[in-house]
């Protein structure tokens, strides 16, 4: 048995290249971030229900926020790490209408049962089922320090961090073009294949942007997201740093030293300053001005699609090729 380095490029390629499934693997990472969102919508369903009311109340009773990060495992298939808090009807900081016990108990059951058919690339291909694997990690988190890694609690500074060494990992590997073993650019050749088959489908096919994922081996999701109100929104950050750089310049323009006092509030204070229009647009119509422009755009187009016909074709070739000599 081979032992691999931790940074051996050969690291996290399947044992038999032939009988590994690529395009299960590109089409699982095109899919994760829907059976992320059909995830959350399940678990906010059934927190109403075991709540015992209708799921458009559940804001009434209580309100799921979560923080989540996508992580590249080795073998370059994407999954989750996500940080759950639900909170009572009066926001962050009031009680939780549950447990932990019973949170989890909840979680289990929706993340098991949460699956979704991914649709088939072209006529040529099936849809495939897309669900979570069995390794399901759920801890609870809480405010003491000193717990240890290993039990099956965790406070909020090792769940910062856990989460920040998961949001970096593997990024090098994926990163302008760095694509490390020989796997990962079988998977990356693998996106482009199922790309050119996507466009040959049809406009309907929701495969059309495959082609844009290449470098992230399909995945089309954000490595970093948040629901709105599980912390402050990057929105009020933003106003806050322009508020802030406002009121520096003018207090060096002044002459005037920065006071400390209140300038948390000020700085992210819900009012918005007046905005002066200065002009404003008005539609005039849609289309091409001069005739000759218009045909330019219809025969370039023309040529777009029959250049894609082309890549099809050649694909379905080189794979037909490839499967009479295996």
């Amino acid at each position: 048995m081979a032992i691999h380095e931790p940074h051996d490029p050969h690291g996290g390629a399947p044992l038999c290249d032939e009988c590994y499934d690529w395009e299960g693997a590109v089409v699982w990472n095109w899919w994760a971030p829907e059976l992320w969102r059909r995830t959350v919508m399940a678990l906010r369903r059934a927190i109403a229900a075991k709540l015992d009311v209708p799921e458009e109340s559940l804001g009434e009773s209580a309100s799921l926020q979560y923080a989540k990060v996508a992580e590249f495992q080795t073998r370059g298939l994407v999954h989750f790490h996500a940080l759950f808090r639900l909170d009572g009807p009066s926001g962050p900081g009031s009680p939780s209408p549950l447990d932990e016990a019973e949170l989890a108990e909840t979680f289990r059951r929706v993340i098991n049962g949460v699956e979704y058919f991914a649709p088939a690339i072209d006529a040529e291909d099936t849809s495939r089922l897309i669900q979570w694997g069995t390794q399901i990690d759920i801890r609870p988190v809480r405010g003491a320090k000193g717990v240890d890694y290993q039990t099956d609690s965790l406070h909020a500074e090792q769940v910062a961090g856990y989460l920040a060494k998961y949001a970096t990992k593997d990024v090098a590997e994926l990163d302008h073009g760095q694509l490390r073993g020989p796997h990962l650019r079988q998977l990356e050749q693998t996106c482009k294949e199922l790309a050119t088959r996507g466009m040959a489908a049809g406009e309907d096919s929701p495969y059309l942007l495959l082609f844009k994922r290449n470098r992230t081996l399909g995945f089309r999701g954000h490595f970093s997201t948040k629901s709105r109100r599980y912390s402050i929104t990057l929105g009020a950050l933003r106003r806050a740093r322009h508020r802030f750089q406002l009121l520096r310049a003018d207090l060096e323009r002044r002459g005037k030293p920065l006071d400390p006092t209140g300038l948390e509030e000020r700085l992210l204070a819900d009012e918005e300053s007046s905005t002066l229009i200065v002009g404003a647009w008005a539609f005039q119509g849609s289309g091409w001005t001069r005739s000759g422009d218009r045909a330019l755009a219809l025969a370039a187009a023309a040529r777009s699609r029959e250049y894609a016909q082309w890549r099809a074709e050649q694909t379905r070739d080189a794979i037909t090729q490839r499967k009479d000599r295996r």
